[in-house]
């Protein structure tokens, strides 16, 4: 049964909507895009939370506490942008689990109608100009088919450090599943920040033109960003069938694809790389790559798509 309805509702192929951060123009700003305060569930006020991040370097910082809105238009300054938005938790279409959707750039006083669907959801956001993100898939318990069955997000998270909490922050093995099957998603690093150790862990770095709410939500639509809890990742680019990368020093370089295509290096002892070459095999769909430093951190590239999977009717 829940096979019949999974290819029932199978959503269209988003192969080609992405580009490469690292062959467009713009400039790069470090941004938080799921953050609590005390307005849900998080520790502190609006005004800590904004100068927090803004501290620590930030440039952009999206407030997403449960089911409410906040005014962020105070703390938006020429070198800080703070974005409006909401986490909602709509039932997915099968079985007794909550989606966690992270809304994007919703206007103060945003609401949902009571007991409104995932679908209507995420067509409420995008009318009122905003995006959503598929939180956390690994805490959620989610497999391919809770990812499958509904359209609309233009990414999920494959780091949360909230999740680290359990030991799930990553998610990197959903997205790979949703890459396999054909739907070319981006994906991000997030705190999800509460209390305690889920403050400045995973961060995405992004690619944009200018510090506008317009720029980034491009930027975000089109995967021109990557993310990291620590190395910095300066180019990566596929050129006549060869991947390659450079990156701050790591001890692990990975090159990732569908199913078992790939090749992963590893520092020799004490040696650390800054670079990385892959010949890419023609049978490759997608690529993207990881970076892993000394201390264990990870950084992520979002994927180059090379041949598009055509699904089965």
């Amino acid at each position: 049964m829940v096979k019949n309805m999974i290819k029932a509702i199978r959503p269209k192929e988003h192969a080609g909507d992405l580009v490469n951060p690292f062959q467009q123009s713009g400039k790069w700003f470090k941004a938080n895009f799921h953050t609590h305060t005390t307005a849900s569930d998080g520790n502190v006020s609006l005004e800590i939370r904004a100068q927090q991040y803004r501290d620590r370097g930030y440039s952009i910082l999206a407030v997403t506490d449960h089911d409410v809105t906040s005014d962020v238009s105070a703390f938006c300054e020429k070198d800080f942008l703070v974005i409006s938005g909401m986490e909602t938790h709509p039932p997915c279409p099968f079985e007794s689990e909550l989606y966690h959707l992270v809304c994007l750039n919703i206007p103060t006083g945003f609401s949902f109608p009571e007991n409104c669907s995932v679908e209507t959801r995420i067509d409420l956001v995008k009318k009122a100009s905003g995006e959503v993100i598929l939180a956390h898939p690994y805490w959620n318990g989610f497999n391919i088919n809770h990812l499958l069955a509904i359209d609309g997000y233009i990414g999920i998270e494959v780091y949360n450090a909230t999740a680290s909490k359990i030991g799930k922050a990553c998610s990197s093995v959903q997205w790979d599943d949703l890459l396999t099957y054909g739907r070319y998603l981006p994906a991000m690093a997030v705190d999800d920040a509460h209390q305690g150790r889920d403050i400045f862990m995973g961060w995405t770095m992004i690619k944009a033109r200018s510090l506008s709410i317009r720029s980034v939500l491009n930027a975000l639509r089109t995967g021109c960003y990557y993310s990291s809890c620590g190395p910095i990742i300066e180019s990566f680019m596929i050129k006549d069938k060869v991947a390659f990368i450079r990156c701050s020093p790591a001890v692990e370089i990975h090159f990732i694809a569908q199913k078992y295509f790939g090749r992963s290096f590893y520092a020799d002892g004490e040696k650390e790389m800054v670079s990385g070459r892959y010949e890419v095999p023609d049978e490759v769909q997608y690529l993207r790559a990881e970076v892993v430093d000394r201390s264990g951190n990870r950084a992520w590239t979002n994927p180059i798509i090379l041949k598009a999977k055509s699904r089965k009717k």
